[in-house]
């Protein structure tokens, strides 16, 4: 399985201001995919949306308002004419009885689409048997503060297999035991309390 691209090794290198020899490539590649796993599985979240759309099956309730995983473009939505998924109707983005994205301008502000509300029916109940076609992600490319998570706790994995730094304190993130120093002049230890919290604020609720 392939990096996402959450983080990379050069990344890493410019944060612990060190170069990673290249006979290491495969393990620093290892471990990029594994705290990505990690990150995904304590968020809920998958932060480098899919290059092609794909369809997923929803439940519809009743009402017209469709929750759905996230996403950052919807190419195709079909409404069911069935309580069971056995036949759909598209749904086209214009027109008198067209569908809205929301939230508003969702990826101009940011943030993925979640939820396809009719104009002027509702989703049939039933079980599976509302379809999009969608690009299911967060975001085209990684934020900022997951890119900076990423690369922290790669290099506390990496710390905690050559034990560097003066004084050192040991945590853990998923099933990886992570170091950091925690002298003055390279805080890297206060980097990771920073790296949990950003996952924290991402972390979805399940209702």
């Amino acid at each position: 399985m392939a990096a996402k691209g959450y983080t990379t090794k050069t990344k890493i290198e410019n944060y612990i201001l060190q170069d990673i020899d290249s006979s290491f490539d495969s393990q620093i590649q290892s471990w990029i995919e594994g705290i990505e796993r990690i990150i995904d599985q304590i968020t809920g979240r998958n932060f480098i949306a899919d290059s092609a759309a794909s369809a997923r099956v929803f439940d519809g309730d009743g009402s017209n308002e469709l929750l759905i995983d996230e996403c950052v473009a919807i190419t195709k939505v079909e409404a069911g004419n069935d309580g069971y998924g056995g036949s759909f109707t598209e749904v086209l983005a214009t027109g008198a009885d067209k569908y809205f994205t929301e939230p508003a301008n969702a990826i101009a502000k940011g943030y993925p689409i979640h939820k396809v509300t009719l104009r002027s029916k509702s989703w049939l109940e039933g079980i599976q048997n509302q379809r999009i076609t969608a690009k299911w992600g967060y975001s085209t490319a990684v934020p900022a503060d997951i890119e900076f998570a990423a690369t922290v706790f790669v290099a506390g994995v990496l710390n905690q297999h050559r034990q560097g730094g003066d004084q050192i304190k040991s945590e853990s993130i998923g099933n990886y035991q992570v170091t950091y120093n925690t002298d003055k002049e390279g805080d890297s230890f206060g980097d990771f309390t920073r790296a949990k919290e950003i996952l924290s604020a991402y972390t979805k609720l399940n209702i």
